[in-house]
């Protein structure tokens, strides 16, 4: 038998199993917390500015305030304004019908 007279069969190779590892990467969890204490401490400072300052509390009860001020006296003179009446447009010529 000659080489042309056989058959070939063509075998591919499987291509090697490629296994995935997951890695889990687990932090603190303590990031939580420290944001917590941050809006807490910023909700304190901002109320105690409003106490302290005295926006808050029985400042509304004193509204005993007396302003006593002259309003300056301002002289104006009169103005006229008289405007001519508006001119009346010139009449369109008729549309042409023909």
């Amino acid at each position: 038998m000659d080489e042309r007279d056989e058959e070939r069969v063509i075998v591919e190779e499987t291509p090697p199993r490629v296994e995935r590892e997951t890695t889990v990467v687990t932090g603190n969890g303590g990031g939580g917390g420290a944001i917590l204490a941050v809006v807490l401490v910023l909700i304190v400072a901002v109320l105690l500015f409003l106490w302290l300052g005295g926006y808050l509390g029985d400042v509304a009860d004193q509204t005993n305030i007396d302003v006593d001020v002259e309003a300056p006296k301002v002289d104006v003179p009169d103005i006229d304004v008289n405007l001519p009446p508006p001119e009346q447009p010139a009449p369109s010529p008729p549309a042409n019908s023909s």
